[in-house]
């Protein structure tokens, strides 16, 4: 008879036994070993010194630094930071604090930056909060120059940072000479915009990227002026920069740009002078500032997102909008009438108001531009008292409300009956037809 042999059991650890072969992962280079504890939490990599004399500064040379919310002790995150091996440039610096208590400061901060300065050749990602946010507005979180980083992200919330000082002042050397992506969000300026103005125009020649996020309270610190000059720069994005008063961008190779919220916060006369020639996607959800200098744009854009806060003072109307001849994707929310581009893709959001003359603006529109092959069609409610696009029609219809206009939506013709109906499910189209007689053959001709 035959009997199967049991193979020897090699399970040692699941039963409870420790490991008495050779230390093999400690004869590894430490190349190799800092590599594999990238894919390691920091603090895990931290507490791989405790297994033996081998490892005790092994993580201290790891290229990867993240620091998150779990380490509740912000000596302990300084800590770390100092043990840190001095002949050692980290790639990826990353961090995090949001906790009430024990409370932040600035100087702490502004001690972390430094280390990052110093020592990141990569990504630095620097994100903070106060519990404070108006309290101290005299204390600062000093920015020093980022000489090897190549891409910075800061969110301080509750705090105010300060820039290095103007090159004018300094005598200049001191640059963030490899930075090609600044972010910067939810924190406030030390100045009305002069020290981030001179960063990106004097001290970032290779600077590709810049976005501006949540900048100031309207109480403190607001940026007054940005003053952008960059050859490098393709991409800007400015979103809630309170109380922007004056934008002026100079980027020969910018591609992209998007402005949303900045000047509809400024009670003060405002102004834009703006060169770009070589723009190929322009996003403007603002109002529009009372001057406009266009210098260098082109006539064509490939893709144009375009929304206009209304300003009751003003009778300046979607002059950005109508300087453009050619788009190939406009995406638009309409008040007045206006000088359309010529598009191929039109996604136009309607704000209507109490009277109904948007319908014949509409097939105006659609009859002047024989190059559209892509329509949707957005009806919204204009509230004049807060300036913004509140409920829409479809959210009216559905909370049983009926609309007793003129049937405007019948006069359009076939093609873009068509179009909308081919969205919907096969019986939601069959029951269009017993809306009228228009409608009684307007599904056959889908299949």
């Amino acid at each position: 008879m035959a009997y199967m042999s049991r193979a020897p059991e090699n399970n040692s650890a699941a039963a409870g036994h420790g490991y008495h072969g050779p230390d093999l992962i400690s004869g590894l280079p430490d190349e190799l070993l800092h590599h594999v504890l990238t894919f390691v939490p920091t603090l895990d990599s931290i507490c791989t010194s405790v297994l033996s004399r081998r490892w005790i500064d092994v993580w201290t040379r790891v290229p990867q630094l993240i620091l998150r919310d779990e380490i509740l002790d912000i000596e302990l995150m300084t800590d770390i930071l100092s043990r840190y091996a001095a002949d050692v440039y980290i790639t990826d610096l990353k961090i995090c604090y949001h906790w009430d208590y024990p409370q932040l400061y600035e100087a702490q901060v502004t001690s972390w930056a430094e280390f990052a300065a110093q020592r990141v050749t990569g990504r630095v990602d620097l994100s903070v909060t106060t519990q404070f946010e108006t309290a101290w507005p005299n204390e600062f979180v000093d920015l020093p120059c980022f000489g090897w980083a190549t891409e910075i992200s800061i969110y301080s919330s509750g705090m105010a940072v300060r820039l290095p000082p103007p090159a004018a002042v300094t005598g200049g050397g001191d640059e963030f000479t490899r930075l090609t992506r600044l972010q910067m969000s939810h924190l406030r300026l030390s100045d009305d915009g002069e020290g981030i103005s001179d960063v990106v125009s004097r001290r970032c020649p290779r600077l590709e990227i810049l976005e501006l996020d949540h900048i100031g309270d309207g109480v403190y610190d607001d940026v007054i002026s940005l003053s952008l000059h960059s050859e490098s720069l393709q991409s800007l994005r400015i979103v809630s920069v309170c109380c922007l008063r004056r934008l002026e961008v100079d980027a020969a190779n910018m591609h992209e740009m998007r402005v949303e919220y900045c000047f509809a916060e400024s009670n003060g006369p405002t102004a834009m002078r703006l060169s770009a020639p070589a723009m190929e996607v322009l996003g403007w959800e603002d109002k529009c500032p009372n001057e406009v200098e266009l210098i260098t744009l082109p006539m064509f854009l490939k893709e144009l997102f375009y929304s206009e806060i209304p300003d009751p003072r003003s009778y300046r109307v979607a002059e950005i909008l109508e300087h453009f001849a050619r788009v190939g994707v406009l995406r638009l929310s309409l008040i007045h009438r206006v000088q359309l581009p010529y598009c191929s893709e039109l996604d136009l959001s309607v704000i209507t108001k109490q009277h109904m003359s948007y319908g014949s603006c509409i097939i105006h529109f659609l009859k002047r531009n024989s190059t559209i092959r892509s329509l949707a069609l957005t009806l919204h409610a204009y509230h004049p008292e807060m300036c913004r696009v509140h409920k829409s029609n479809s959210i009216a219809a559905a909370a049983g409300h009926s609309y007793n206009g003129p049937d405007l939506i019948s006069s359009l013709p076939n093609e873009i009956f068509h179009h909308v109906l081919i969205i919907l499910t096969t019986p939601e189209t069959i029951r269009t037809s017993v809306l009228s007689h228009r409608w009684i053959g307007v599904w056959t001709q889908l299949f």
